[in-house]
């Protein structure tokens, strides 16, 4: 079978390759899957590169979720059955494990999340990386309420217009910001109250303008480096920062330390993987199930916007990093 490897970090169109391996063989309570998307998230091509969370042990097969079909378990597999459609899940020793971006995984059937039924599983791919991921920050780390507003940096990625979604369907005010001046008038049409270009403008200024110098209730940040620090600036007394992401692959930032104290605020990172194994099952389960629904309603359904095959990805990560996009790249066998 195709699989994509890479054998030391660097940029990835230039240190992956496509290999033939053998098809896994399965154990007792494991399954065998056919990979049928995967998306390209920035957490891998940051992987890749060696600048995501801890170095890389290669040589490895990247790729962080996807959706599969089952096509074969083994003895004592309790629950999954050939032909259903199943998600990894990401979370056992992330970025020290074979990854998704091959044609079949084989994979622990306790590692597996079934797709309900009632859910459609062509909008599930980007599951854990952008929509469980926008849930659990906006109803879980933040409780964002009615009336309330939000400072959301990278508005016009999967993970923003996920909670631009959410903000119509729950009643609290986003304050957007985006890179370029060409996205404005999208991400308003999306739901901002308000949209700042970062390349022509200062974050905490204009939001400061924009709130009367009231400040913002809370801060979504996934970019990192010096749109963290102004974004830090516009958190009103008792705010609470998050930051998910360095699309700038910046790792540092400066706070205001007098702010904080004297304003109570709250400034703390979030990874899916680390949420999920310090929440208990029934909160896990929960969410998840949550999360389906929005899915199953229509208020949560990322858009893909192109699919390659493994032997494309060149193509693949170049649109991949693209600006622009309005949806994610992924692989398809």
């Amino acid at each position: 079978m195709k699989a994509l490897i890479y054998e030391r970090p660097g940029n990835p169109s230039e240190v992956l390759k496509v290999v033939t391996v053998a098809t896994p063989i399965l154990g007792p309570k494991q399954v065998l899957l056919k990979m049928k998307i995967m998306p390209i998230n920035p957490m891998d091509l940051a992987t890749i590169r060696g600048v995501y969370r801890t170095p890389q042990k290669t040589p490895t097969i990247p790729g962080y979720e996807g959706l599969g079909e089952v096509v074969q378990v083994g003895g004592q597999v309790e629950i999954l059955e050939v032909g259903m459609f199943v998600l990894m899940i990401p979370i056992k020793s992330p970025g020290w494990t074979n990854g998704v971006w091959q044609e079949f995984v084989c994979v622990d059937e306790a590692e597996t999340l079934p797709i309900p039924q009632s859910v459609n599983p062509l909008e599930t791919p980007q599951f854990f990386n952008t929509i469980l991921t926008a849930w659990v920050l906006v109803k879980r780390e933040l409780k964002l309420r009615n009336n309330q507003t939000l400072l959301l940096t990278a508005a016009g990625s999967g993970v923003g217009r996920l909670i631009l979604g959410l903000s119509k369907l729950i009643g609290f005010s986003v304050i957007a910001v985006v890179r370029r001046a060409d996205q404005v008038e999208e991400i308003k049409a999306l739901g901002a109250k308000a949209v700042i270009c970062s390349a022509t403008e200062d974050i905490s200024q204009r939001t400061m303008s924009i709130t009367n110098l009231k400040g913002v209730d809370a801060v979504i940040d996934a970019v990192g480096g010096e749109v963290s620090a102004q974004c830090f600036r516009t958190l009103a007394e008792r705010g609470t920062m998050i930051v998910f992401g360095l699309l700038d692959l910046e790792r540092n930032s400066s706070f205001d330390v007098r702010k904080m104290l004297f304003y109570n605020l709250t400034v703390k990172g979030f990874w899916l993987p680390g949420w999920w194994t310090n929440n208990n099952l029934p909160s896990r389960i929960q969410a998840v199930n949550e999360a389906f629904e929005m899915i199953r309603t229509g208020h949560m359904a990322p858009k893909i916007e192109k699919a390659f095959s493994l032997s494309e990805f060149k193509l693949a990560l170049a649109e991949s990093e693209k600006a622009g996009r309005t949806g994610r790249i992924v692989f398809s066998n």
